[in-house]
């Protein structure tokens, strides 16, 4: 029996060694590709006609790249920085980008550091580095005003939106909204619920912390999750609402939208009319306000 039990213990601790090992190769299925120019790909440019390649210098010097998606060469007033899920790269988006098309707004839409063509490995502390590089080749390369643009995350994104949308509104500037779809209140809560029989607390390195940042959010949020999400349960998004502020700073008030019966990966599918309408009315919510003009 007690040899039993020590075969046990040792399987365990090589089972715990190896997800240990392999954890950001589990959060971070990134699948490069030499080259990913807009102009080959026809769905990108039938929907907007204006669409170009973007490459942006983060601080340590990786070149991250992606596509700023316009209707036409006139610019419009609201700008969606589109923070994807862990899952594919923005050439997979075309869901969203035809929603984000049918509500005349521009799209810059990035990959994170290993995905697709940008350089570098991803975690957390390189995708929050991407994610404030985006934020200042917007406002200052082309020229957005920070009451102009809307972050969108989804699943992983929303906690890279979460993160910076924390970190410009401590530094005194506020972005029009933040859209959160299918998110976490944090991937340490995240992982707990999937690996419940490991230690993550003591194993995770990327921990995604959106429970302690999004307190510190003043813009306006809009939140939406699926009851049956197979990967993050609707109670961690409940978690998150709760602990966001319940108003923006300009009045507008939280909201939490739930789709009963999604799971996880079929929001957009699913929802696309309820989720337009909704992102639409958000929007032009952010217009109504004299800061955001």
């Amino acid at each position: 029996m007690v040899h039993f039990a020590k075969r046990v213990l040792l399987i365990y601790l090589v089972v715990m060694a190896v997800v240990a090992w392999l954890q950001r190769s589990l959060m971070f299925p990134a699948a490069k590709t030499e080259l990913l120019l807009v102009a080959e790909c026809p769905a990108a440019t039938g929907i907007f006609a204006a669409a170009s390649d973007v490459a942006i210098v983060a601080e340590d010097h990786q070149t991250i790249r992606g596509w700023m998606l316009q209707s036409d060469k006139k610019r419009s007033d609201r700008l969606v920085i589109l923070f994807h899920g862990n899952g594919g790269d923005r050439s997979r988006r075309w869901g969203w980008y035809e929603l984000l098309r049918s509500i005349n707004v521009d799209v810059l839409a990035m990959d994170y550091r290993g995905y697709a063509d940008s350089d570098g490995s991803p975690s957390e502390k390189t995708l929050t580095q991407d994610a404030t590089a985006t934020w200042k080749y917007a406002t200052q390369t082309l020229g957005y005003q920070p009451g102009q643009i809307i972050l969108l995350g989804e699943s992983l994104g929303g906690g890279v939106g979460v993160k910076l949308a924390s970190t410009i509104c401590q530094q005194g500037e506020e972005p029009a909204g933040l859209v959160l779809v299918s998110t976490f209140s944090s991937m340490l809560d995240t992982a707990s619920n999937r690996f419940w029989w490991l230690p993550v607390r003591f194993l995770l390195l990327d921990r995604f912390r959106s429970d302690l940042e999004i307190g510190h959010v003043t813009c306006p949020v809009l939140q939406f999750h699926g009851t049956i999400d197979s990967i993050i349960p609707l109670r961690l998004g409940q978690r998150l609402h709760e602990l966001t502020p319940s108003q923006a700073s300009n009045g507008i008030e939280k909201k939490l939208i739930i789709f009963n019966g999604t799971n996880h990966n079929d929001v957009l599918d699913r929802h696309g009319v309820e989720l337009r309408d909704a992102i639409r009315e958000f929007i032009e919510q952010t217009r109504n306000d004299p800061a955001t003009k």
